[in-house]
């Protein structure tokens, strides 16, 4: 654990769970070992709870956080973690691990909290201070549940907290723990590190990613109607919870196929999808509108796409690329903006790859094909998943495997 002992001080910090809390339960509370059944016993009741709460079921992301944290689903975790596990080797906690949650994506701060929860470690997680039911329904949900008897002892294990940007706050947190997690943009990411930690205590940093959708053109033209309004579906629950904003959310798509079918796909699947986007109309605000409009033509005046997709609504923006290459990032993206690109050949796709691609939604191409990609051209991805499924959180994010990086492995070989 890290060397200091003493609390920072608290009075411009809000503690939002447990109602009751205080830094200096976590830092002298009980190291666990990853997956003790009291802390199964704590996430699936979390889950249950979650399930139990009428007014979760409004929020799609979060029942599919309670779906994720289902007793089967963790013990199929602890399995996996049990398997991978170097023979002659003991699994421990981290200690105090200190989570700064993202602005854009609201119940990631809980899928952190809980990975490290099950790792054994003791958790400091500081959430963003923008207005959020789904933030507030789950605090309401965790204090509740820390209320009963035989999840009190966890309230030593979970402090939930919030505090306006603060250098000073943030440097007396980071000296007390042993693992720092930092999910957000690549200026959130510099500015934390800059903050030192203890000499033994470690990063794990999330910083700016971008995803991308791949289509095979002629297995879209494949589709029967019924078909196309499903994928449809499938890409707008990708593509717009979230506002388009999530690191794994799709900007750009690219048709892979012959020049005919690349030219006819794009007309039958993107009404579809303006279709299905209807339901989220609602929540594209009027500034988003604007800015889609204004980053259309920005592009086609540099000279990025050479037409704009009509479309009869607003819900979804398209502009088709001159060519093949990866999207301006500087331009405003979000609320249903997308870059249509083209391309022959599946190989293509690995040019316009970096460090900061993290998500393929694929369809019509097979994993083999993918894993044959990767291997032979290298290419920069972390993650190729189904449409339907690019929101979907795992252990396994941004490349690494959170289970390993939130524990540590002691050596036994006598």
């Amino acid at each position: 654990m890290a060397s200091s002992t003493h609390a920072p001080s608290l009075k411009d910090v809000a503690i939002l769970v447990p109602e009751t809390g205080a830094i200096d339960q976590i830092l002298s509370g009980q190291d666990l070992p990853p997956f003790d059944d009291r802390l199964i016993s704590f996430v699936a009741a979390l889950s249950r709870a979650i399930m139990k709460h009428p007014p979760a079921r409004q929020f799609p992301e979060i029942i599919s956080l309670a779906h994720w944290m289902r007793p089967r689903a963790i013990k199929d975790l602890e399995a996996e973690f049990t398997a991978t596990r170097p023979a002659n080797t003991v699994a421990l906690s981290r200690g105090v691990a200190l989570h700064f949650a993202p602005g854009n994506v609201d119940t990631i701060f809980l899928y952190s909290a809980l990975l490290a929860v099950l790792t054994g470690n003791r958790n400091i997680v500081r959430v963003s201070s923008r207005a959020s039911e789904q933030i507030e329904l789950l605090i309401t949900v965790l204090n509740a549940l820390l209320r009963t008897p035989e999840h009190a002892a966890m309230a030593d294990r979970l402090l939930i907290i919030r505090y306006d940007h603060d250098d000073a706050v943030t440097a007396a947190l980071s000296e007390l723990c042993d693992l720092r997690i930092v999910w957000g943009g690549d200026e959130t990411v510099n500015t934390i590190r800059t903050i030192p930690l203890p000499p033994r205590a470690r990063d794990v940093c999330f910083p700016n990613r971008w995803s991308l959708a791949v289509l095979s053109a002629e297995a879209l033209l494949e589709l029967n109607e019924e078909g196309r309004a499903q994928l449809a579906v499938q890409f707008a629950n990708d593509a717009y919870w979230f506002g388009q904003m999530a690191c794994s959310s799709p900007r750009q798509i690219i048709w892979v196929g012959s020049e005919e079918h690349c030219a006819k796909a794009p007309t039958v699947f993107w009404p579809a999808v303006q279709s299905a986007a209807e339901k989220f109309a609602d929540t594209i605000p009027a500034v988003g509108f604007v800015n889609k409009l204004v980053s259309q033509h920005v592009a086609a005046i540099e000279g990025d796409i050479s037409r704009i997709v009509p479309l009869s609504a607003n819900t979804v923006s398209v502009g088709q690329m001159t060519q093949l290459t990866e999207p301006d990032h500087d331009l405003y993206v979000g609320d249903g903006f997308f870059w249509d690109a083209r391309a022959p050949r599946l190989e293509e796709i690995a040019s316009i790859l970096d460090s900061r691609s993290q998500t393929i939604a694929s369809f019509g191409i097979s994993g083999a094909d993918w894993q044959g990609l990767i291997l032979k051209t290298g290419a920069h991805i972390d993650r190729v998943v189904p449409f339907g499924q690019a929101l979907q959180f795992g252990h396994i994010w941004d490349g690494m495997n959170l289970l390993s990086e939130f524990s540590r492995l002691v050596s036994i070989d006598i």
